[in-house]
């Protein structure tokens, strides 16, 4: 059966938010185009589980799929993109945050401007402080690597061709944001309002924000090695330039403690250089891991179609 699009929802302890949404994406879709829509359950702690079988009963174009465990909201995306039959791939949030009424605007600018993957970018988002604060560190950081890095949104409109790719080329680690830029130049923004009449569920606290940032930016950017390398050559200068002037202070205007010139020049100078390598060393291992790291990105415990 051909499908126009596919809507991939990753479900977390959202078990009041589910039936709403559920009706306002059909509200949205229905007559207008062919569509599906994917529940992933990312091992929810509450009863979206029992939620989304409820809602699977009364609709035949809905596929309800349940983790063994969390794996996060990626890795759960990703594993909806394998289920996913659509010509395009619309990915959003469990809890209205935008509302589907909204994916008109995605559909739109695909059209005009044949792009591979188009986000929603919306001005003002119901987050949290330390949520919005966390988000702004990492595009800070992403955009020095690029200025369509740390852009995008969960809100996205992507081409089933680079979906499948991500599915059968993707590793351990998944953040579909990199992922996609590994395929695709074809991007597109296009402006969105956040819903105010967004459902509230239970997020991320400090400590998994924290650690959820960190991770996303150690491994879908080189930019933490690059830092190390960069300070490995500079601590290496100014160790090199700091031995020269002890070793012009030792002849030129006699230091009195024997052995004193020689010790500090070696542990200075060799800090600077074993920094160094281990940068480059750092290099090598990370594209090492990424080739040989076959852990599962998730697994399925329950699949109803």
């Amino acid at each position: 059966m051909n499908v126009d699009y596919s809507i991939i929802i990753p479900v977390y302890g959202a078990e009041n938010a589910l039936k709403k949404v559920h009706e306002s994406i059909i509200s949205f879709f229905d007559k207008k185009y062919s569509y599906e829509i994917i529940y992933i359950d990312d091992s929810s702690p509450d009863h979206s589980w029992e939620v989304l079988k409820n809602i699977k009963k009364d609709s035949s174009n809905t596929t309800i799929i349940r983790l063994s465990k969390n794996f996060g909201q990626h890795a759960a995306s990703v594993c909806g993109f394998k289920y996913a039959k659509g010509n395009f791939i619309i990915t959003m949030d469990d809890d209205l945050e935008v509302h589907p009424k909204e994916i008109q605007k995605l559909i739109d600018n695909q059209k005009k401007t044949n792009s591979d993957l188009v986000y929603g970018l919306y001005q003002k988002q119901n987050q949290t402080f330390f949520r919005g604060l966390f988000t702004a560190v990492y595009k800070m950081f992403s955009k020095l690597e690029g200025p369509d890095k740390g852009k995008g949104s969960s809100f996205r409109l992507i081409k089933n061709s680079i979906t499948q790719k991500i599915v059968n080329n993707h590793k351990q680690f998944i953040f579909i944001d990199e992922l996609c830029l590994w395929y695709t130049k074809k991007l597109s923004f296009v402006n969105v309002e956040a819903n105010k009449d967004f459902i509230e569920k239970k997020r991320y606290n400090v400590t998994e924000l924290f650690k959820l940032t960190s991770t996303i930016i150690m491994f879908s950017s080189t930019l933490p090695l690059k830092f190390v390398t960069n300070i490995g050559i500079l601590l290496a200068g100014i160790n090199f330039l700091i031995g020269i002037i002890f070793l012009f202070k030792k002849f030129f205007m006699k230091i009195d403690v024997e052995g004193y010139t020689s010790l500090i020049v070696s542990i200075l100078f060799s800090t600077g250089i074993i920094i160094l390598c281990l940068g480059i060393i750092a290099q090598y291992i990370s594209q090492a891991l990424k080739s040989i790291n076959n852990a599962p990105s998730y697994n399925e415990d329950e699949v109803i179609c």
